[in-house]
């Protein structure tokens, strides 16, 4: 879905049926404030096309909000100026638009720039998953050296007991029984922990507060875990 902010109702109406021709679904708004507000509550648009001779004198203020604001910056801006005024196309490009549109043009030029600016958008959406991928490997790897962490706490006061031991009492060994126990099921509940986030060889990126909950229940169960042993 494209977004077109604009106030030429005649200009509106002829990129929609261009468009359309190239399987592009168009939304058409005149407000920018409105703009803004379906581009916060709605995910679904693709880019967004500014009609500079509509929001002249907002422009700047217009495209700086755009691209500042992290959920909006990857959607590209694609600037509708005219064809004969350069300086327009470098005001355009200095307050970050992505591409051009220009007017006065022919179906073809517009259906042909839009086929390339959807090249552009399928690489952008690619780099995006990637991105993406990292920062899930990233988080990923930071709980399991975490994890990883834990287990070995675990296992400190096992060996630790079994360095302790009296062979020949038996509520020694009994002792050691129930503590191997109880170590090997807080081990399991870890792994249990990894494979939940790891399914399918798919990375789950979990939110901070949900990272946060989890390796503070897994520290409570460490420190029963310990008490345990006393």
């Amino acid at each position: 879905m494209i977004l077109l902010v604009t106030q030429n109702q005649s200009l509106a109406e002829s990129f929609k049926v261009d468009l359309n021709q190239e399987g592009f679904q168009v939304e058409v708004l005149n407000d920018y404030e409105q703009a803004f507000f379906k581009l916060y509550t709605d995910s679904k648009y693709r880019m967004v096309i500014l009609d500079l001779e509509g929001v002249e004198k907002k422009a700047a203020e217009v495209c700086e909000r755009l691209k500042s604001e992290p959920n909006l910056k990857h959607i590209p801006l694609i600037c509708i100026v005219q064809k004969d005024l350069f300086l327009q196309h470098l005001t355009a490009f200095e307050l970050g638009a992505d591409e051009f549109l220009y007017v006065p043009y022919t179906p073809p030029e517009l259906q042909l720039k839009m086929r390339s600016i959807q090249r552009l958008l399928d690489l952008q959406n690619q780099l995006i998953e990637r991105e993406n991928q990292l920062r899930a490997l990233k988080q990923v790897q930071r709980i399991l050296v975490t994890l990883s962490h834990y287990i070995n706490n675990s296992l400190t006061p096992l060996y630790t007991m079994v360095q302790m031991i009296n062979e020949k009492d038996p509520d020694d060994a009994i002792r050691l029984k129930n503590f191997v126990k109880q170590t090997v099921e807080f081990i399991n509940k870890v792994l249990r922990t990894l494979h939940n986030l790891v399914q399918s060889g798919e990375m789950k990126v979990v939110k901070e507060g949900a990272y946060k909950d989890l390796l503070l229940d897994i520290e409570k169960e460490l420190k029963k875990l310990q008490e345990s042993q006393n």
